[in-house]
């Protein structure tokens, strides 16, 4: 499906791909087209295909479930909380489930996905951040310009973080290193299973079809375009209870879908806390994950932000105060 020299290294510096070696930059093309396009193809097959049928077997919905939940933990559990930012610790097995189960999101590799979230931290909404709706290489984007560039856009042409240089305690992981190195077995891996599973559930090739369909292209469309949702829509619109200087915002209609991603600004107000959604009623699935396995003893050092300063930086956003963002979380 993408080529096995998906780039995984480069500068913390935006380089518009034009500072890549030409066979990195055709790697990164190859990657970015595959995971946009193919995708797309097959869930707009599996759509014919209900629709010629009248209606898709329960199965088939039940596998897209199923392999979205599973993989979507990956990104925001594995990815995003325990990898890019240390949120939690765990024990080096889950380590290792979380980061196949990353990978097989197709999203790019694990560390490589990790490296370009902390600079997307550093350099929030300025230049050298890899995939903000606001600026390029240098350049201010319009509105539809900047949406398009953090929803699909910048996979084609950012310059990829320096792995060794902004992961380092990543890079120093040699399970990690080596789950991270058979990137794409794992997204073979993310395709077979559903196949397999549909050709148990529903029967014969045609069970194994929709299962590859439902399981695996639907499951990719969606779960590509709500990640990248974050980069686009939850720094254009919702809400800023927590200001800073960056324009994240909290989006709520996609926090369900995204497992807590869209609890944005939360998030970058208190960058390393396990925690996005703040409030009771802020969903954040990927919490009640990390909480559940807190509470069963396979997670530890679980950092979660001070009571104190969640209402210190309401206030000081409420009173227009510019607020940046801070690790005062305790585990």
């Amino acid at each position: 499906m993408m080529s096995s020299d998906t780039p995984t290294g480069g500068s913390t510096r935006p380089g518009g791909g034009s500072g890549l070696d030409p066979r990195l930059r055709r790697a990164q093309a190859r990657h970015a087209f595959a995971i946009l396009v193919l995708p797309a193809i097959g869930s707009l097959i599996a759509i014919g295909i209900a629709v010629h049928d009248g209606g898709v077997p329960a199965a088939a919905l039940v596998i897209l479930l199923v392999s979205y939940m599973a993989t979507y933990a990956g990104i925001t559990v594995g990815l995003h909380r325990l990898f890019a930012h240390r949120a939690f610790e765990t024990t080096p097995w889950l380590r290792a489930v979380f980061a196949v189960l990353g990978c097989m999101a197709a999203q790019g590799p694990a560390i490589y996905w990790a490296a370009n979230h902390r600079v997307h931290h550093i350099r929030s909404d300025r230049d050298g951040d890899p995939h903000s709706p606001r600026i390029a290489n240098g350049r201010q984007l319009g509105r539809w310009e900047g949406f398009w560039h953090a929803q699909a856009g910048w996979t084609f042409s950012h310059r990829p973080a320096d792995v060794f240089a902004v992961t380092r305690d990543l890079t120093r992981d040699r399970r990690l290193m080596w789950i991270n190195q058979r990137y794409l077995w794992w997204v073979a891996l993310g395709l077979i299973l559903p196949a397999l599973a549909g050709a148990l559930a529903i029967g014969g090739i045609r069970g194994a079809v929709l299962g590859l369909l439902w399981g695996g292209a639907v499951r990719l469309t969606l779960s590509y375009h709500f990640t990248n949702a974050i980069n686009s829509l939850t720094h254009m619109i919702g809400t800023r209870p927590f200001g800073g200087r960056n324009t994240s915002t909290n989006l709520w209609p996609i926090a369900l879908p995204t497992l807590g991603e869209a609890w944005h600004n939360n998030h970058h107000a208190f960058p390393t806390s396990a925690r996005f959604g703040l409030a009771v009623w802020e969903v954040d699935i990927g919490w009640w994950i990390i909480r559940s396995l807190e509470a069963v003893g396979l997670a530890w050092n679980v950092r979660r932000p001070l009571p104190e300063s969640i209402s210190a930086k309401r206030a000081a956003a409420a009173a227009g105060m510019q607020v940046d963002d801070d690790d005062r979380v305790t585990a």
